[in-house]
Protein backbone atom coordinates (compact mmCIF):
# COMPACT_ATOMS: atom_id res chain seq x y z
CA UNK A 1 0.00 0.00 0.00
CA UNK A 2 1.41 3.78 -1.05
CA UNK A 3 1.99 6.46 1.10
CA UNK A 4 -1.47 8.18 -0.64
CA UNK A 5 -3.58 5.36 0.05
CA UNK A 6 -2.86 5.44 3.72
CA UNK A 7 -2.88 8.64 4.16
CA UNK A 8 -6.64 8.13 3.07
CA UNK A 9 -7.34 5.35 4.95
CA UNK A 10 -6.17 7.13 7.55
CA UNK A 11 -8.77 9.83 8.08
CA UNK A 12 -11.25 7.26 8.15
CA UNK A 13 -9.62 5.86 11.29
CA UNK A 14 -8.64 8.52 13.43
CA UNK A 15 -11.20 11.22 14.23
CA UNK A 16 -9.78 14.10 13.39
CA UNK A 17 -11.40 17.13 15.24
CA UNK A 18 -11.00 21.03 15.39
CA UNK A 19 -9.07 20.91 19.12
CA UNK A 20 -6.88 24.23 20.70
CA UNK A 21 -4.32 21.40 20.70
CA UNK A 22 -0.68 22.42 22.54
CA UNK A 23 0.82 25.92 22.69
CA UNK A 24 5.20 26.45 22.35
CA UNK A 25 6.47 27.55 25.07
CA UNK A 26 10.02 26.84 24.41
CA UNK A 27 12.22 27.10 20.54
CA UNK A 28 15.39 26.96 19.67
CA UNK A 29 16.72 27.14 16.11
CA UNK A 30 19.91 25.86 17.10
CA UNK A 31 21.15 24.54 20.83
CA UNK A 32 23.60 26.59 22.91
CA UNK A 33 25.10 26.17 26.02
CA UNK A 34 24.90 28.63 29.78
CA UNK A 35 29.14 28.68 29.22
CA UNK A 36 31.28 29.52 31.96
CA UNK A 37 33.14 32.65 31.28
CA UNK A 38 35.53 32.94 28.20
CA UNK A 39 36.00 29.00 26.83
CA UNK A 40 33.61 26.29 27.51
CA UNK A 41 34.75 24.26 30.28
CA UNK A 42 37.58 21.79 30.30
CA UNK A 43 38.34 19.48 32.89
CA UNK A 44 41.82 17.58 32.86
CA UNK A 45 42.74 13.81 34.07
CA UNK A 46 39.92 12.05 31.72
CA UNK A 47 41.16 9.30 29.88
CA UNK A 48 38.32 10.09 26.56
CA UNK A 49 38.08 13.77 25.18
CA UNK A 50 37.75 15.50 22.37
CA UNK A 51 40.71 17.38 22.08
CA UNK A 52 40.23 20.83 21.08
CA UNK A 53 40.98 21.33 16.99
CA UNK A 54 39.38 21.73 14.33
CA UNK A 55 36.69 19.92 13.20
CA UNK A 56 36.28 18.57 9.42
CA UNK A 57 32.55 17.68 8.68
CA UNK A 58 33.24 16.16 5.39
CA UNK A 59 35.88 13.28 6.87
CA UNK A 60 34.73 13.22 10.58
CA UNK A 61 38.10 14.02 11.79
CA UNK A 62 39.76 16.30 14.05
CA UNK A 63 42.99 18.27 13.52
CA UNK A 64 43.93 18.73 17.46
CA UNK A 65 45.87 21.62 18.70
CA UNK A 66 47.44 22.35 22.50
CA UNK A 67 44.86 24.13 25.12
CA UNK A 68 44.71 25.05 28.49
CA UNK A 69 42.98 22.86 31.20
CA UNK A 70 42.62 25.27 33.71
CA UNK A 71 38.86 25.69 34.31
CA UNK A 72 37.26 29.07 33.46
CA UNK A 73 34.95 31.20 36.43
CA UNK A 74 32.43 32.84 36.31
CA UNK A 75 29.51 32.73 33.97
CA UNK A 76 27.71 33.82 30.62
CA UNK A 77 24.43 32.75 28.46
CA UNK A 78 26.21 32.91 25.30
CA UNK A 79 29.51 31.93 22.91
CA UNK A 80 30.10 32.40 19.62
CA UNK A 81 29.13 29.56 17.20
CA UNK A 82 32.50 27.89 16.15
CA UNK A 83 33.84 24.79 14.41
CA UNK A 84 35.56 23.37 17.70
CA UNK A 85 35.17 19.48 18.54
CA UNK A 86 34.32 20.17 21.43
CA UNK A 87 30.92 22.26 20.77
CA UNK A 88 29.26 21.77 17.20
CA UNK A 89 26.19 23.20 17.25
CA UNK A 90 24.81 21.22 14.41
CA UNK A 91 25.28 17.81 16.45
CA UNK A 92 23.22 18.90 19.23
CA UNK A 93 19.47 17.66 18.74
CA UNK A 94 17.28 17.45 21.70
CA UNK A 95 15.38 13.75 22.33
CA UNK A 96 14.03 14.22 25.95
CA UNK A 97 12.12 16.66 27.95
CA UNK A 98 10.50 16.32 31.47
CA UNK A 99 9.81 18.80 34.27
CA UNK A 100 10.18 18.81 38.26
CA UNK A 101 8.90 21.81 39.78
CA UNK A 102 10.78 24.63 38.00
CA UNK A 103 13.16 22.86 36.03
CA UNK A 104 12.94 21.65 32.61
CA UNK A 105 14.82 18.72 31.68
CA UNK A 106 16.05 18.77 27.94
CA UNK A 107 18.64 15.94 26.87
CA UNK A 108 20.88 16.31 24.05
CA UNK A 109 22.37 12.18 23.22
CA UNK A 110 25.91 11.96 22.13
CA UNK A 111 24.67 10.90 18.64
CA UNK A 112 27.74 12.78 17.07
CA UNK A 113 31.53 14.08 18.23
CA UNK A 114 30.62 18.06 19.78
CA UNK A 115 28.17 17.79 22.28
CA UNK A 116 29.13 19.45 25.20
CA UNK A 117 26.59 18.24 27.53
CA UNK A 118 23.89 15.74 27.76
CA UNK A 119 21.89 16.22 30.53
CA UNK A 120 20.41 19.44 31.11
CA UNK A 121 17.59 21.83 31.99
CA UNK A 122 16.48 25.04 31.64
CA UNK A 123 14.11 27.40 34.30
CA UNK A 124 10.41 26.78 33.22
CA UNK A 125 9.79 30.63 34.60
CA UNK A 126 12.50 31.59 32.14
CA UNK A 127 11.66 35.51 30.69
CA UNK A 128 13.34 34.02 27.63
CA UNK A 129 11.39 31.48 25.27
CA UNK A 130 13.92 30.85 22.26
CA UNK A 131 16.91 30.00 22.25
CA UNK A 132 17.37 29.49 25.75
CA UNK A 133 21.26 28.35 26.53
CA UNK A 134 21.19 24.91 28.49
CA UNK A 135 22.32 24.64 31.77
CA UNK A 136 24.45 21.08 32.52
CA UNK A 137 22.61 19.22 35.11
CA UNK A 138 23.46 19.07 37.69
CA UNK A 139 27.19 20.32 36.75
CA UNK A 140 29.88 20.51 33.62
CA UNK A 141 32.28 18.33 35.32
CA UNK A 142 29.22 15.72 36.01
CA UNK A 143 29.16 15.93 31.93
CA UNK A 144 32.64 16.30 31.28
CA UNK A 145 34.21 13.61 29.18
CA UNK A 146 36.69 14.86 30.34
CA UNK A 147 36.28 14.39 34.24
CA UNK A 148 37.58 11.91 36.23
CA UNK A 149 35.39 8.65 37.25
CA UNK A 150 31.80 7.99 36.45
CA UNK A 151 30.47 10.63 34.09
CA UNK A 152 27.29 11.36 31.87
CA UNK A 153 27.48 10.22 28.63
CA UNK A 154 25.02 10.03 26.85
CA UNK A 155 21.20 10.28 27.59
CA UNK A 156 18.05 10.04 25.89
CA UNK A 157 15.06 10.68 27.64
CA UNK A 158 14.34 10.76 31.82
CA UNK A 159 11.95 10.06 34.14
CA UNK A 160 10.98 11.82 37.68
CA UNK A 161 8.69 10.40 40.37
CA UNK A 162 6.92 11.25 43.15
CA UNK A 163 9.32 10.28 45.27
CA UNK A 164 11.71 13.52 43.60
CA UNK A 165 14.02 11.57 42.20
CA UNK A 166 15.51 11.79 38.44
CA UNK A 167 15.67 8.56 36.65
CA UNK A 168 17.87 7.49 33.48
CA UNK A 169 19.71 5.79 31.46
CA UNK A 170 23.21 6.25 30.13
CA UNK A 171 24.12 4.86 27.24
CA UNK A 172 28.17 5.35 27.66
CA UNK A 173 28.54 5.84 24.38
CA UNK A 174 29.28 7.85 22.00
CA UNK A 175 27.31 7.33 18.41
CA UNK A 176 29.46 8.88 15.98
CA UNK A 177 28.64 6.95 12.73
CA UNK A 178 31.10 4.48 11.54
CA UNK A 179 33.16 5.10 14.58
CA UNK A 180 30.74 4.64 17.85
CA UNK A 181 32.64 4.76 21.13
CA UNK A 182 31.96 2.53 24.43
CA UNK A 183 32.85 5.43 26.41
CA UNK A 184 31.59 3.19 29.83
CA UNK A 185 29.58 0.54 30.41
CA UNK A 186 25.36 1.05 29.82
CA UNK A 187 23.96 2.20 33.23
CA UNK A 188 20.54 3.00 34.80
CA UNK A 189 21.55 6.05 37.18
CA UNK A 190 19.07 7.65 40.03
CA UNK A 191 19.20 11.13 41.28
CA UNK A 192 17.95 12.88 44.14
CA UNK A 193 16.03 16.04 42.82
CA UNK A 194 16.38 17.80 46.06
CA UNK A 195 20.00 17.38 46.91
CA UNK A 196 21.26 17.11 43.05
CA UNK A 197 23.58 13.81 43.96
CA UNK A 198 23.59 10.20 42.26
CA UNK A 199 21.95 8.03 44.42
CA UNK A 200 21.67 4.53 42.49
CA UNK A 201 24.46 3.76 39.03
CA UNK A 202 23.52 0.45 38.30
CA UNK A 203 25.79 -1.07 35.63
CA UNK A 204 23.68 -3.57 33.54
CA UNK A 205 25.28 -6.97 33.72
CA UNK A 206 25.82 -8.28 29.75
CA UNK A 207 23.35 -10.92 30.49
CA UNK A 208 20.41 -8.50 30.20
CA UNK A 209 22.00 -6.99 26.72
CA UNK A 210 22.45 -7.70 23.39
CA UNK A 211 24.48 -6.97 20.69
CA UNK A 212 22.08 -4.54 18.98
CA UNK A 213 20.45 -3.07 22.75
CA UNK A 214 19.62 0.67 22.49
CA UNK A 215 17.97 1.65 25.74
CA UNK A 216 16.58 5.49 25.09
CA UNK A 217 13.60 5.34 27.83
CA UNK A 218 12.74 4.40 31.11
CA UNK A 219 9.71 3.99 32.98
CA UNK A 220 9.36 4.38 36.66
CA UNK A 221 6.63 2.27 38.37
CA UNK A 222 6.15 3.39 42.39
CA UNK A 223 4.40 4.56 44.92
CA UNK A 224 4.61 8.09 46.37
CA UNK A 225 4.57 6.39 50.25
CA UNK A 226 6.75 3.54 49.14
CA UNK A 227 9.90 4.81 47.64
CA UNK A 228 12.22 1.83 48.49
CA UNK A 229 9.95 -0.42 46.17
CA UNK A 230 10.04 1.03 42.88
CA UNK A 231 10.40 -0.74 39.76
CA UNK A 232 11.66 0.77 36.24
CA UNK A 233 10.99 -0.72 32.88
CA UNK A 234 13.39 0.14 29.78
CA UNK A 235 12.14 -0.89 26.73
CA UNK A 236 15.10 -2.86 24.63
CA UNK A 237 13.98 -1.18 20.98
CA UNK A 238 16.94 -2.62 18.64
CA UNK A 239 17.27 -5.60 21.25
CA UNK A 240 13.48 -6.24 21.31
CA UNK A 241 13.33 -6.94 24.37
CA UNK A 242 12.21 -5.22 28.24
CA UNK A 243 14.54 -4.69 31.28
CA UNK A 244 13.40 -4.87 34.64
CA UNK A 245 15.36 -3.18 37.43
CA UNK A 246 14.12 -3.75 41.00
CA UNK A 247 15.39 -0.81 43.31
CA UNK A 248 15.06 -2.44 46.66
CA UNK A 249 16.88 -5.71 45.16
CA UNK A 250 19.17 -3.91 42.78
CA UNK A 251 19.04 -6.41 40.47
CA UNK A 252 17.95 -6.65 37.15
CA UNK A 253 16.07 -9.11 34.54
CA UNK A 254 15.40 -9.20 31.08
CA UNK A 255 12.36 -10.72 29.33
CA UNK A 256 11.49 -11.52 26.04
CA UNK A 257 8.20 -11.93 23.60
CA UNK A 258 7.03 -11.29 20.27
CA UNK A 259 5.19 -8.25 21.09
CA UNK A 260 8.15 -6.41 21.79
CA UNK A 261 9.57 -6.62 17.88
CA UNK A 262 8.76 -4.68 15.02
CA UNK A 263 6.31 -5.19 12.63
CA UNK A 264 7.65 -5.42 8.76
CA UNK A 265 4.52 -4.20 7.41
CA UNK A 266 4.58 -1.38 8.81
CA UNK A 267 8.93 -0.06 8.46
CA UNK A 268 8.17 2.43 5.97
CA UNK A 269 8.63 6.04 7.10
CA UNK A 270 8.08 9.43 5.32
CA UNK A 271 8.40 12.81 7.49
CA UNK A 272 9.98 16.20 6.56
CA UNK A 273 10.42 15.10 2.72
CA UNK A 274 12.20 11.64 3.71
CA UNK A 275 11.19 8.30 2.96
CA UNK A 276 12.94 6.02 5.09
CA UNK A 277 12.80 2.40 6.42
CA UNK A 278 13.20 2.14 10.45
CA UNK A 279 13.16 -1.32 12.31
CA UNK A 280 12.73 0.10 15.94
CA UNK A 281 11.04 -2.32 18.18
CA UNK A 282 9.76 -1.67 21.79
CA UNK A 283 9.63 2.27 22.00
CA UNK A 284 8.45 3.17 25.44
CA UNK A 285 6.04 2.24 28.24
CA UNK A 286 3.04 3.66 29.52
CA UNK A 287 1.83 3.13 33.26
CA UNK A 288 -1.93 2.78 33.85
CA UNK A 289 -3.15 3.93 37.55
CA UNK A 290 -3.11 1.02 39.99
CA UNK A 291 -6.20 -1.26 39.65
CA UNK A 292 -7.99 -3.45 42.23
CA UNK A 293 -5.32 -6.05 42.64
CA UNK A 294 -2.64 -3.98 43.40
CA UNK A 295 -1.11 -3.61 40.29
CA UNK A 296 -1.19 -1.79 37.13
CA UNK A 297 -1.40 -2.23 33.25
CA UNK A 298 1.59 -1.42 31.48
CA UNK A 299 0.96 -0.31 27.94
CA UNK A 300 3.44 -0.59 25.09
CA UNK A 301 3.94 -0.55 21.21
CA UNK A 302 6.68 -1.06 18.71
CA UNK A 303 7.82 2.25 17.07
CA UNK A 304 7.54 0.34 13.48
CA UNK A 305 4.18 -0.99 14.56
CA UNK A 306 0.69 -0.32 14.47
CA UNK A 307 -0.74 -2.59 17.23
CA UNK A 308 -0.95 -1.45 21.13
CA UNK A 309 -0.39 -4.39 23.93
CA UNK A 310 -0.56 -4.35 27.34
CA UNK A 311 0.73 -6.28 30.11
CA UNK A 312 0.12 -6.61 33.99
CA UNK A 313 3.07 -5.30 36.42
CA UNK A 314 2.27 -8.30 38.37
CA UNK A 315 3.89 -10.27 35.83
CA UNK A 316 6.96 -7.80 35.11
CA UNK A 317 7.66 -7.12 39.15
CA UNK A 318 8.23 -10.83 39.22
CA UNK A 319 11.24 -12.26 37.76
CA UNK A 320 10.26 -16.08 37.70
CA UNK A 321 6.41 -14.95 35.82
CA UNK A 322 8.39 -12.37 33.61
CA UNK A 323 11.34 -14.77 32.46
CA UNK A 324 9.58 -17.45 32.02
CA UNK A 325 9.40 -19.08 28.39
CA UNK A 326 5.69 -19.31 27.43
CA UNK A 327 3.57 -16.37 28.45
CA UNK A 328 0.42 -17.95 27.71
CA UNK A 329 -2.24 -14.54 27.98
CA UNK A 330 0.23 -12.51 30.43
CA UNK A 331 0.09 -10.64 27.30
CA UNK A 332 -2.87 -8.92 25.84
CA UNK A 333 -3.28 -7.37 22.20
CA UNK A 334 -5.12 -4.08 22.30
CA UNK A 335 -5.65 -4.02 19.05
CA UNK A 336 -4.65 -1.96 15.93
CA UNK A 337 -3.98 1.61 16.16
CA UNK A 338 -4.90 1.85 12.17
CA UNK A 339 -2.26 3.22 8.91
CA UNK A 340 0.56 5.55 9.64
CA UNK A 341 -0.02 4.66 13.47
CA UNK A 342 3.43 4.21 14.02
CA UNK A 343 4.19 5.78 17.28
CA UNK A 344 7.45 6.81 19.30
CA UNK A 345 7.31 7.99 22.59
CA UNK A 346 3.73 7.72 24.91
CA UNK A 347 2.69 8.32 28.29
CA UNK A 348 -0.55 7.58 30.21
CA UNK A 349 -2.10 10.56 32.71
CA UNK A 350 -3.38 8.50 35.34
CA UNK A 351 -6.82 10.23 36.60
CA UNK A 352 -8.72 10.10 33.44
CA UNK A 353 -7.08 7.13 31.86
CA UNK A 354 -5.79 9.16 28.38
CA UNK A 355 -3.10 7.77 26.78
CA UNK A 356 -0.83 10.21 24.58
CA UNK A 357 1.11 9.00 21.40
CA UNK A 358 3.88 10.50 19.17
CA UNK A 359 2.66 9.72 15.84
CA UNK A 360 5.39 9.96 13.65
CA UNK A 361 4.51 9.19 10.29
CA UNK A 362 1.92 11.90 10.83
CA UNK A 363 3.36 14.72 13.04
CA UNK A 364 0.88 14.89 15.74
CA UNK A 365 -0.12 14.00 18.91
CA UNK A 366 -2.85 11.67 19.28
CA UNK A 367 -4.96 10.72 22.81
CA UNK A 368 -6.84 7.79 23.54
CA UNK A 369 -8.94 6.84 26.39
CA UNK A 370 -8.08 3.17 27.99
CA UNK A 371 -11.59 2.78 29.17
CA UNK A 372 -12.76 2.83 25.18
CA UNK A 373 -12.08 0.82 21.89
CA UNK A 374 -8.63 1.61 20.43
CA UNK A 375 -10.83 3.47 17.59
CA UNK A 376 -11.98 6.28 19.28
CA UNK A 377 -8.40 7.20 18.98
CA UNK A 378 -8.18 11.03 18.46
CA UNK A 379 -5.53 13.30 16.99
CA UNK A 380 -4.74 16.03 19.51
CA UNK A 381 -2.93 18.41 17.38
CA UNK A 382 -0.89 18.09 13.79
CA UNK A 383 1.46 20.59 11.78
CA UNK A 384 3.54 18.93 9.30
CA UNK A 385 5.43 22.04 9.28
CA UNK A 386 6.57 22.70 13.11
CA UNK A 387 5.49 19.50 14.31
CA UNK A 388 8.02 17.01 12.72
CA UNK A 389 9.31 14.10 15.02
CA UNK A 390 7.62 14.14 18.44
CA UNK A 391 10.26 12.73 20.03
CA UNK A 392 9.68 12.59 24.24
CA UNK A 393 5.97 12.71 25.27
CA UNK A 394 5.23 13.22 29.01
CA UNK A 395 2.86 13.95 31.57
CA UNK A 396 3.43 15.67 34.12
CA UNK A 397 1.07 16.04 37.05
CA UNK A 398 -2.13 17.42 34.49
CA UNK A 399 0.13 19.01 32.21
CA UNK A 400 1.28 17.46 28.69
CA UNK A 401 4.78 17.66 27.82
CA UNK A 402 6.17 17.29 23.74
CA UNK A 403 9.19 17.33 22.44
CA UNK A 404 9.65 17.65 18.65
CA UNK A 405 12.97 18.09 17.02
CA UNK A 406 12.74 17.30 13.38
CA UNK A 407 15.04 14.37 13.43
CA UNK A 408 14.90 12.91 10.24
CA UNK A 409 15.69 15.96 8.34
CA UNK A 410 18.90 15.92 10.46
CA UNK A 411 19.92 12.58 9.51
CA UNK A 412 18.37 12.14 5.91
CA UNK A 413 18.97 15.85 4.68
CA UNK A 414 19.96 19.13 6.03
CA UNK A 415 18.75 21.60 8.92
CA UNK A 416 18.11 25.25 8.43
CA UNK A 417 19.72 26.56 11.59
CA UNK A 418 18.42 29.82 11.36
CA UNK A 419 14.86 28.70 11.18
CA UNK A 420 13.35 26.96 14.35
CA UNK A 421 14.15 23.37 14.59
CA UNK A 422 13.17 22.41 18.31
CA UNK A 423 10.52 22.69 20.42
CA UNK A 424 8.67 22.23 23.60
CA UNK A 425 4.89 22.05 23.75
CA UNK A 426 2.76 22.27 26.89
CA UNK A 427 -1.10 22.27 27.69
CA UNK A 428 -3.42 21.24 30.46
CA UNK A 429 -4.68 17.34 29.96
CA UNK A 430 -8.57 18.88 29.74
CA UNK A 431 -8.03 21.87 27.52
CA UNK A 432 -5.71 19.66 25.09
CA UNK A 433 -8.34 16.52 24.84
CA UNK A 434 -10.74 18.99 24.65
CA UNK A 435 -13.46 18.15 21.54
CA UNK A 436 -11.77 14.96 21.24
CA UNK A 437 -13.06 11.82 21.97
CA UNK A 438 -10.89 11.64 24.68
CA UNK A 439 -12.88 14.39 26.26
CA UNK A 440 -15.42 12.76 28.84
CA UNK A 441 -17.72 15.70 28.92
CA UNK A 442 -17.87 15.41 25.39
CA UNK A 443 -18.93 11.68 25.47
CA UNK A 444 -21.42 12.60 28.05
CA UNK A 445 -23.69 14.85 25.96
CA UNK A 446 -23.58 12.67 22.65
Amino acid sequence: MNFLASLLILLGTFSVISTRGLREEFTWSRISYDWPAGTPPRFGGGEISFPRGRYDRTTGRTTTRRSSTSRPTGSTTSRPDTNDAYYIYQNNIPMGANVWNEKLFITVPRRRVGVPSTLNYIWVNSSQHHNVPLKPYPDWESNSLEARGDKFVSVYRVAVDGCDRLWFVDTGRIETPGNPDQVQPIALVIMDLKTDRVLQRHVFNSSVLRSGTSLASVTVDVEDDKCGDAFAYIPDLGGFGLIVYSLREDRAWRLNHNYFSFEPVAGEFMVGGHRFQWNDGIFSIALSDLKSDGHRDAYFHSMAGFNQYRVSTRVLRNETLSTRSYHDTDFEHVGSRGPLSQTSSSDLHKTHGILFLGLVNQNALACWNIATPLSDISIVHKNDETMIYPSDVKVSGDTIVLLTNTMPVFLYGTLDYDRTNFRVWVESVDTAIRGTKCDKSRRSKS
